[in-house]
């Protein structure tokens, strides 16, 4: 016997908002580098670096999510609050 073939979604791959997001994202974080290219000095106490602006602001950015990531509440933490709110 064989098996019947796989059903296809009708409206295709590109009706689901996921890849025009990312489509979006990826022409505005092109349009960022390319406007922000020019050498920015940064001083932090005695040290001196000299990078193109995207860059300084993404490792921002990056050490901004890190310290999010970092600061999170735990598993346990979030579970009892569940909890707790269903014993309610």
């Amino acid at each position: 016997m064989t098996d019947p073939p796989p059903v296809e979604n009708e409206r295709g791959p590109l009706a689901s908002p996921k890849p025009w997001v990312a489509l979006v994202l990826l022409v505005a974080v092109v349009v960022f580098v390319v406007q922000n290219r020019e050498p920015t000095e940064i001083r932090l106490l005695l040290v001196s670096v000299t990078s193109p602006l995207w860059v300084t602001l993404t490792a921002a950015v990056v050490v901004g999510g890190v310290i999010g990531w970092l600061l999170r509440p735990s598993g346990s933490t979030r579970t009892g609050r569940a909890a707790a709110r269903k014993g309610r």
